[in-house]
């Protein structure tokens, strides 16, 4: 399940980034263009077949690791501070955008930097799974989960209250995509927690969040489409 949820989401970021690419050299909404090119080289990297290849490239010390959770950032950063301005959230770009969200941003990036390079990584290991039992590895892993929640949790509301709103079902249907995504995200903390923990539960999740977020985006772009045609606004 959780493999087959993994080749989908790479697929899906793979083919939206190819998507967007002519918006990208277009210069035209560069965000979400760089945010799906990002998620698909963090979504690559949590597949064996290309995460050890990469890995062994580098050294075989995981430093694809540190890529891909620093690629989690950018995506996060990029994605949510478009959401919040799309949906017309000033409280949550200013969260995510203003000094306290760059702040935290900028703690768990660190975090990720000290925390590997206290970490005995020796070795390519997929998610880092051989040395979960060591403490800086944990750390590690919640300074990524930081994050990502923290962004997430900012345009939860932003996205609930476009989704239950009068605007065109189209409209409505994305953000209630991108809400469910985003939930979910936040959802898996408490999975992570040693009283509760559920690897499996996490991975599934996080997959099925990548995916409503992407279905999200594509309906907006559907509908960004439909008012171009109609002589409305470009995306």
């Amino acid at each position: 399940m959780t493999v087959i949820l993994q080749w989908t989401a790479l697929a899906v970021c793979l083919a939206c980034t190819i998507w967007r690419s002519p918006s990208l050299f277009g210069g035209r909404n560069r965000g979400l263009s760089w945010a799906f090119a990002l998620a698909t080289v963090s979504v690559a990297l949590s597949l064996p077949a290309i995460y050890l290849p990469v890995d062994a490239l580098l050294g075989g010390i995981n430093l694809a690791n540190v890529l891909l959770r620093l690629s989690i950032f950018g995506v996060f950063f990029l994605l949510t501070s478009r959401v919040a301005a799309a949906y017309n959230s000033p409280l949550a770009r200013a969260l995510i955008r203003g000094p306290l969200g760059v702040a935290v941003l900028a703690v768990c990036s660190l975090g990720i930097c000290v925390a590997y390079l206290l970490a005995d990584v020796d070795g390519s290991s997929t998610g880092l799974v051989a040395f979960t039992s060591q403490p800086e590895i944990a750390a590690y892993m919640w300074f990524g989960v930081a994050y990502t929640t923290y962004a997430s949790a900012c345009v939860v509301v932003a996205t609930a209250k476009a989704a239950f709103s009068r605007r065109p079902a189209i409209d409505r249907t994305a953000a209630f995509s991108m809400l469910v995504g985003f939930a979910l995200v936040c959802a898996t903390v408490p999975l992570r927690l040693p009283l509760w923990r559920n690897w499996p539960a996490v991975d599934i999740m996080t997959f099925a969040a990548i995916l409503f977020v992407a279905v999200g985006l594509v309906l907006v772009w559907i509908s960004f489409g439909r008012r171009r045609v109609r002589g409305g606004p470009r995306a």
